[in-house]
């Protein structure tokens, strides 16, 4: 008996050892498998955390080679010589054919009066292979339009020219004197069509002449005029790295007049996209620059003309720019036969990048420009 309680004992004694490793291992394994406590985050936090802020983006300007503009420029057109084209600016001809394109707008736009208070424009294109499909309307050439087309090494493109007579030099003869390579309509020569007349408005023959802007390459190729620049020849513009003020002075409206008898010029800043409007083309064309330049004036009456031309001496002087709502004055002067423009104390005057107009006015014929 004595031996019975013995083994019972033990078997006591291991059933209780048993047990509580039964009991300790429930109650590990029960804390092992308790979910943890997340955090609650409620879903609008949530979707704020994951949403990255809009941010408002900066006006961005592609810069490049465009020696015009300051711009990007097609690569095959990096060292070629800008095309001058003549575009008449009577109230006929307006709105320009070409003027306001939204791809292919000229680079620079020259306005100067040519005789009895009318105006004339010029277009410069750093890129001759990107022209508007029309051009237009084409007119003849005058000596102060040649000579500045010249400050550009530029390819000169009219629809005839005033000619000399006793005390009037013409276009003719400055165009032959300089050797200055033109396409006139009236003496054209070369295959591809390149002008043509436009029976879509009901004005008169004069107010028609358009150019075909994708022909010209070919018809400057079958001229065999030199292609490359003359860096000798060549204004070299210089541009600023990014938009910038020109000066502290406001300049949200500008209005130039070109001289006495001739009409006045309308420009509006607008905060929207940074550019000047003008209306007064009878289209909305915008610049980034506006750039006047005063400059000495005659007026010369041909023998038997009914009619004065007048005449810009190139002699320099002083000058606007506005650009970015603001203005300031500058000083212009013909040096080795180009255009240098400097701040009034002497600093070389860098534009924004982007297109300019640029109003050519007479100093002593009461040319003026005021702004607001």
């Amino acid at each position: 008996m004595k031996e019975n309680m013995k083994k019972i004992c033990s078997l006591l004694l291991v059933l209780t050892i048993v047990l509580s490793s039964i009991l300790f291992v429930g109650c590990s394994k029960s804390k092992d498998e308790e979910p943890e406590q997340e955090e609650v985050v409620p879903e609008q936090d949530q979707q704020e955390e994951e949403t990255t802020p809009e941010v408002e983006p900066e006006d961005t300007i592609e810069l490049g080679s465009n020696p015009l503009t300051g711009l990007k420029m097609n690569e095959s057109a990096e060292g070629k010589r800008p095309v001058a084209i003549m575009v008449e600016n009577s109230p006929y001809a307006r709105p320009q054919w070409g003027m306001d394109d939204p791809n292919y707008a000229p680079d620079i736009i020259l306005e100067t009066e040519v005789e009895s208070g009318i105006t004339r424009t010029m277009w410069l294109f750093a890129d001759y292979s990107a022209l508007p499909e029309i051009v237009g309307p084409i007119r003849s050439a005058r000596p102060p339009f040649v000579k500045f087309s010249e400050l550009f090494d530029s390819i000169y493109v009219h629809w005839g020219q005033s000619e000399s007579l006793a005390n009037y030099v013409g276009a003719d003869d400055v165009i032959a004197r300089d050797g200055v390579n033109n396409i006139n309509q009236m003496a054209y020569k070369a295959r591809v069509k390149l002008f043509d007349r436009s029976n879509e408005r009901d004005v008169d023959l004069e107010h028609t002449g358009i150019l075909y802007g994708k022909n010209l390459p070919e018809a400057i190729e079958q001229y065999g005029y030199r292609t490359n620049i003359d860096t000798k020849s060549f204004s070299n513009l210089e541009f600023n790295n990014s938009l910038e003020k020109m000066s502290d002075t406001t300049c949200n409206e500008l209005e130039v007049k070109i001289s006495s008898v001739s009409w006045i010029k309308k420009w509006s800043y607008s905060e929207d996209d940074h550019m000047y409007h003008t209306n007064d083309y009878k289209n909305n064309l915008t610049r980034q620059n506006i750039l006047v330049l005063y400059d000495t004036t005659e007026y010369i009456t041909k023998p038997a003309a009914t009619f004065s031309y007048c005449n810009y001496l190139l002699q320099g002087g002083e000058g606007k720019l506005a650009s970015q709502g603001t203005i300031k004055d500058i000083k212009w002067s013909i040096e080795a036969g180009k255009l240098v423009l400097k701040d009034t104390s002497g600093n070389k005057v860098k534009l924004n990048p982007g297109k300019t107009w640029i109003g050519w006015i007479s100093n002593n014929y009461n040319g003026k420009v005021t702004f607001k």
